[in-house]
């Protein structure tokens, strides 16, 4: 074992990890392309367009994902201790996520997909908490305590977006 490997500031990747990347990545273009498709960028008419708050959560999300999953997962050595934090904050925004768009109320296929693939990433994101740690029951709790406060923080997140959207 290496002294990166011994002190934490080297991430392994794996296949939670790659997993982990993948559903943060395609969650994080879906709101991308709903962005620009549906956004200003559209060439719709201001009519027809999303309202302002709806493009600004899009691309909030958008770069809420790109930039929390290279703070988890790029080998540097000052972002090694709050990868736990980190997890906990990507999993806050997921179900931040998840409560809007059920609160619109606006269902349709590309958005049920997304929330398929945000549950996934909550679901390993959990995983990967619970397999970087020690290992045992202390790793199980600590993975279930990053879930349980993601879960609390997304839904005060979601709270003051309810009169907005």
């Amino acid at each position: 074992m290496t002294t990166a490997e011994a002190t934490g500031t080297r991430t392994r990747i794996g296949p939670v990890q790659i997993a982990v990347i993948l559903l943060a990545l395609a969650t994080a273009s879906v709101h991308l392309y709903i962005f620009l498709i549906e956004g200003f960028l559209s060439g719709l008419s201001p009519e027809e367009q999303q309202g302002p708050i709806y493009q600004v959560l899009f691309a909030g999300n958008f770069f809420g994902y790109v930039t929390l999953l290279c703070a988890l997962y790029l080998p540097i050595a000052p972002l090694a201790r709050f990868r736990p934090v980190v997890r906990t904050f990507i999993i806050a925004m997921a179900i931040a996520s998840i409560f809007s768009y059920y609160d619109v109320s606006f269902i349709d296929t590309i958005g049920n997909v997304t929330k398929i693939i945000e549950v996934l990433l909550i679901v390993m994101l959990t995983v990967d908490a619970a397999i970087s740690g020690q290992g045992g029951a202390r790793s199980i709790a600590l993975a279930a305590a990053q879930l349980g406060i993601g879960f609390v923080v997304g839904y005060l997140m979601f709270l003051p977006l309810m009169p907005l959207i």
